[in-house]
């Protein structure tokens, strides 16, 4: 009978199996975005569970983390599991006592910042204005030569209020492509640069449903995302597609094709006594969801200076 330490490096190595899907990270090269909905992720998160979450943390540059609850000493301890170049920004609660938060290798991406929540301003004439259930949480980041901004949402359910509730999933979803379409075009020649990432939990159920049309569909610039994506099931029961990464194209990156989830369901708790679906519970009901992109090096953008306009 194997002992328990056993068991969870087993897993540990089935998982690393998992693992190796994910393309190598290379500094100042490629960068590994992941978005992951750590499901009610705080204190009482098991340390078994925390170093699974923390093996798979480690493969990405940066992970957007949706559903951190207000106590944060279940982001501490995780924190404590990983590499000491592991650095964390957190998000203030907002709705339903949630935080955002992002987890980053800084040999590999460093924080250039910009930390935000995203917020609507009333004046004193008409104080009301609409507000986002979770305020979004963005932060500017350098990988490289590239610079971007990351923007991590868990949109609002709301299908238990019915048509109400399902009406606010679409308006904050617009609301929130509007916004960052007008900061990206605002945003050209200063400080920061305008290449936006948009990740995390959209609540979106299906391919092409009216939740979907309203982050793809607007004025220009577009956002895009990996073809196949919008199919892609990131629940743990792989049937729905909550999850995605989407961004503004630019010419100073490019997106390698490489995308996907970690089932990590498939691997662990497997071991005899345990529950089916212990991995749902003990870890998560949303699968990480990653993609790799390729930073533009010095020649590119030097080629791209010589050749504008050509």
């Amino acid at each position: 009978m194997p002992t328990e330490q056993q068991i969870i490096a087993a897993e540990r190595q089935a998982l690393m199996g998992l693992l190796a899907n994910v393309p190598l990270r290379s500094i100042d090269e490629n960068v590994l975005i992941a978005s992951w909905n750590i499901a009610q992720f705080s204190d009482k998160k098991k340390a078994r569970a925390l170093q699974y979450i923390a093996d798979i943390c480690e493969r990405f540059d940066i992970v957007a983390i949706q559903e951190v609850k207000s106590n944060l000493q279940g982001l501490a301890k995780l924190q404590e599991k990983l590499p000491g170049h592991y650095q964390i920004l957190v998000s203030d609660p907002t709705g339903n006592n949630e935080r955002l938060a992002f987890l980053y290798d800084k040999r590999t991406v460093i924080s250039t910042g910009l930390v935000c929540e995203i917020a609507y301003n009333g004046t004193i004439a008409n104080p009301t204005t609409f507000q986002f259930q979770r305020s979004p949480y963005c932060a500017s980041f350098k990988a490289g030569r590239f610079d971007f901004t990351l923007v991590s949402v868990h949109i609002a359910e709301g299908s238990s209020e019915g048509e109400v509730g399902l009406a606010l999933r679409e308006k904050e979803i617009r609301e929130l492509a509007k916004f960052i379409k007008k900061e990206a075009k605002r945003a050209m020649g200063s400080v920061f640069d305008p290449d936006f990432f948009l990740v995390g939990d959209f609540n979106i159920q299906t391919s092409a449903d009216r939740f979907f049309k309203a982050l793809t569909d607007g004025d220009e610039p577009q956002f895009v995302m990996p073809e196949g994506m919008d199919e892609l099931a990131t629940n743990f029961d792989q049937t729905k597609t909550f999850d995605k990464i989407a961004w503004i194209p630019s010419d100073e990156f490019e997106f390698t094709g490489k995308f996907g989830v970690i089932p990590f369901g498939d691997v662990l708790y497997q071991e005899a006594g345990q529950p089916a679906k212990a991995a749902r519970k003990e870890v998560s009901d949303h699968l990480p969801l990653w993609a790799e992109f390729r930073v533009t090096e010095l020649e590119h953008e030097l080629d791209q200076i010589i050749n504008k306009g050509s």
